[in-house]
């Protein structure tokens, strides 16, 4: 009772999110959002938590193999507030990266507000009441005040239209339905796509299959995990990222793109030697319209001839012969195609589907690959209903995913959480036009990741959206001179250092959380990479 002899007011009822998909994205967005006192429930198609980080023999699921290794270090590959436990190697096993997830998610309280096994039909909006209705299958619908969309970009399958498939007598599968090796013991085996997947699987194939031939139409940089002994990423620091931001702002995209690659390029060339023409791993795409392929292991196999390079597919010729791209004519037992997968917002109600009305543009773009393309601000918030429904795994550049991740997260839970703002909605169009207009280019030369954002300015919005502080004490004002004045060391390892996902938790802006072992586990990773090195 108070004072006067009256009740006091009830308190705010805290506002319902739902959120879709509980992979390495989803769990995040769960923790982030309950963070900031949100009622939250997320929902997962599988039984387990981890999505495509949890081995599974269901060809239907995507998952990694069992001899999966990551290609992002351990120190900048993980949440922004929860390291990998001390010893675990800088390029871990996937069974290493499910049980840091599961920890993860044990460590926060996280299981409380997930409901597995649980498909989820439809999304609608209910603008009558303000909601958004969640229907499931087998259950009753629930209403929620807001969504987050984590389905990931790996929700459907790329499948080539093959002239003639049909003629085939052995599979043809997708590289999702790839999970054991030993059952194309003795096959001739043709991987169609150079990437990582298809790299991966070339190497799996090795001294399994009969011969092992990778099909590809394009070039593609090859890089190690480990450069001179220590680890590739490390080359990548906060104030690599500034420079190339700036230059992004002076240099024409596409010369940047040619310098940046010509670096890479050299990096792989010190690397593995020479580069055998019959490869064909030259002329490869910019850096800035596709990814390269990290392996330690592919160069050696070509090199040995173990695994054979030949250019893509033309047509089915009979059942054990297919018909290349330059006239050629190889014998196969089985066809593993590599070639991506995409979005799919499906279950949304169709007007705030970020995807369903693409450009012409990019339609016709020779790089967009019937693939789709979100418009959506900062590729994070709906244009329609940002208040309301956000997504996360839009967004992609050059870094960890776990920690990409938790930044946008954290910024959605921000701007619900009313710390943060975004400008009015013509604004926000407006990015999403400019958006729209960099990746309709970069089709016409290549083909781009459609989620793809410029790094460095994608970086800055969510350093002042999710208040994590970093540019503006890394930076060359007032509170950048203060911090470098009274914490040198740090400020050095953050500038030049490491790039550690928790530098993300270090500033207290009164926004986002900040953890308090931030600054400890940043010395930390460093002076391990100075004593590494030393020691190389």
């Amino acid at each position: 009772m108070t004072t006067s002899g009256h009740s006091a007011p009830p308190s705010p009822r805290p506002k319902t999110v739902a959120v879709i998909g509980l992979g390495a994205m989803g769990i995040v967005a769960v923790k982030n959002l309950v963070e900031e006192g949100f009622d939250v429930t997320g929902f997962e198609r599988n039984p387990y938590v981890g999505g495509l980080w949890h081995y599974t023999d269901d060809k239907n699921t995507l998952s990694v193999l069992p001899d999966t290794q990551t290609n992002v270090t351990v120190d900048s590959g993980c949440y922004t507030d929860y390291p990998y436990p001390k010893g675990t190697p800088a390029y871990c096993s996937a069974k290493e990266v499910e049980n840091y997830l599961e920890s993860y998610v044990d460590h926060f309280g996280l299981r409380p507000h997930f409901h597995l096994n649980t498909i989820i039909t439809g999304i609608t909006r209910q603008d009558d009441f303000d909601k958004w209705r969640i229907d499931i299958e087998g259950q009753a619908s629930r209403h929620f005040d807001k969504v987050v969309m984590a389905t990931g970009p790996h929700v459907k399958p790329c499948m080539p239209d093959i002239k003639d498939a049909h003629l085939f007598s052995g599979p043809i599968i997708h590289s999702r339905a790839f999970k054991k090796p030993e059952e194309l013991r003795g096959r001739r085996v043709v991987v169609l796509g150079l990437g990582n997947t298809g790299g991966d699987i070339a190497d799996a194939l090795v001294g399994i299959a009969s011969s092992v031939t990778l099909s590809h139409n394009r070039g593609a940089v090859i890089l190690p995990r480990f450069v001179n002994g220590l680890p590739a990423s490390h080359l990548v620091t906060h104030r690599r990222i500034d420079i190339q931001g700036t230059a992004e702002k002076c240099i024409p995209s596409q010369l940047l793109g040619r310098l940046v690659s010509r670096k890479v390029k050299g990096i792989m060339k010190t690397a593995f030697g020479d580069i055998d023409p019959s490869w064909r791993l030259d002329p490869a795409p910019s850096l800035d319209v596709s990814v390269p392929v990290v392996s330690d292991t592919l160069m050696d196999h070509l090199r040995a001839g173990d695994v054979r390079s030949a250019p893509g597919i033309r047509r089915i010729v009979s059942p054990n012969e297919i018909e290349l791209d330059d006239g050629t004519t190889i014998e196969a037992d089985a066809l593993i195609c590599c070639t991506g997968y995409k979005n799919d917002f499906g279950i949304l109600d169709t007007r705030f589907d970020p995807s369903a009305n693409p450009p012409s543009e990019w339609k016709s773009s020779p790089g967009a690959k019937d693939r789709p393309l979100p418009r959506l601000y900062r590729n994070v918030f709906s244009l329609d209903q940002p208040g309301s429904l956000a997504f996360v795994g839009c967004v992609w550049f050059a870094t960890g995913a776990f920690c990409l991740a938790d930044l946008t997260s954290m910024c959605i839970a921000q701007v619900w959480a009313g710390k943060s703002s975004l400008p009015p909605a013509r604004e926000m169009s407006r990015w999403a036009d400019v958006q729209e207009r960099r990746i309709c280019s970069l089709a016409q030369r290549g083909s781009p990741i459609p989620t793809s954002v410029p790094h460095r300015e994608w970086l800055m919005w969510a350093d002042r959206t999710a208040g994590t502080g970093v540019f503006e004490n890394l930076g060359w004002g007032c509170a950048g001179w203060r911090f470098w004045w009274r914490e040198r060391e740090l400020c050095r390892y953050m500038m030049d250092g490491v790039l550690a996902a928790a530098m993300w938790r270090v500033f207290d802006k009164g926004k986002r959380k900040p953890w308090e072992g931030a600054k400890a586990e940043i010395v930390r990773v460093n002076e391990a990479a100075r004593e590494e090195k030393r020691i190389r």
